[in-house]
Order: C-alpha cells, then sequence, then structure tokens
C-alpha cells in the first residue's frame, strides 16, 4: 500500500468519471482510504442502494481506522495551519492519517494540503 485516495477522486469514480476511474485502476490494489473517507462517501450517498454501491466497491481496500496517534496529528496540524491558511478538521484528519502511515494522499485539493510539512502529496491530473 503506497497511496491514501481522497474523498474527492472516489466521488469522481462513483460518477462514471472515466479519466479518475482509469487513474484509480492504474493504482492497483496499492491503495487505501481513510475510514474518514469512506463515512464521508456514506453521507454522501443519495438512498441506501447507493451506500451498499459503495460498501462493495470499497469492500477489497484497505481503510485506515481512525486512532490515537491519527487524532494527535491531527491536533498538532490544526495548531499549526486552521488559522494561518484555513485547514479543516476533516482535512487534517485525512493528512494526518497519510503522514501516520507513511501513505502519499492522492487529492484534487491540493490547496488545501500543500502548506503541511511531512506530507507526500500527489494532485493527478486526469
Amino acid at each position: 500500500m503506497r497511496f491514501l485516495i481522497d474523498s474527492n477522486i472516489l466521488i469522481d469514480v462513483s460518477r462514471g468519471k472515466r479519466a479518475a476511474i482509469c487513474y484509480v485502476d492504474e493504482l492497483g490494489d496499492s491503495w487505501a482510504i481513510s475510514q474518514l473517507t469512506a463515512m464521508e462517501l456514506i453521507v454522501g450517498a443519495r438512498d441506501k442502494r447507493e451506500v451498499e454501491t459503495i460498501d462493495a466497491f470499497l469492500s477489497p481496500y484497505a481503510v485506515v481506522p481512525l486512532n490515537e496517534t491519527i487524532g494527535t496529528r491531527a491536533y498538532e496540524l490544526l495548531r499549526s495551519y486552521a488559522k494561518s491558511h484555513g485547514l479543516h478538521v476533516f482535512d487534517s484528519l485525512i493528512a494526518a492519517t497519510a503522514i501516520e502511515t507513511g501513505l502519499t494522499l492522492v487529492t484534487l485539493n491540493r490547496k488545501h494540503y500543500q502548506m503541511i510539512g511531512g506530507l507526500r502529496l500527489l494532485v493527478p491530473e486526469y
């Protein structure tokens, strides 16, 4: 596992965006998602059938659970970047998950994360 996929990429996949699907397919099995991302996808589902579709899609992939070290790191990130750069709680938890697990965060939101030291960031251009 080398990559942590942000929700915006998976939303594009769920909407059938061909370029996003191809991009994720090229990553093979080398990616995971944060437990928070899984929760965001469930909240964004339109109905129970869509929840089942999301569960089925995510089932073969690793979901990194939130834990104390991720929470502590997210708190540190918020202390450093919330006021100066507008970092939000969910983004701090996603970034902390990537940092604490040594994964590269794959996201379309460079602006949300680019200022975070120690975070490996990959912004696809699909």
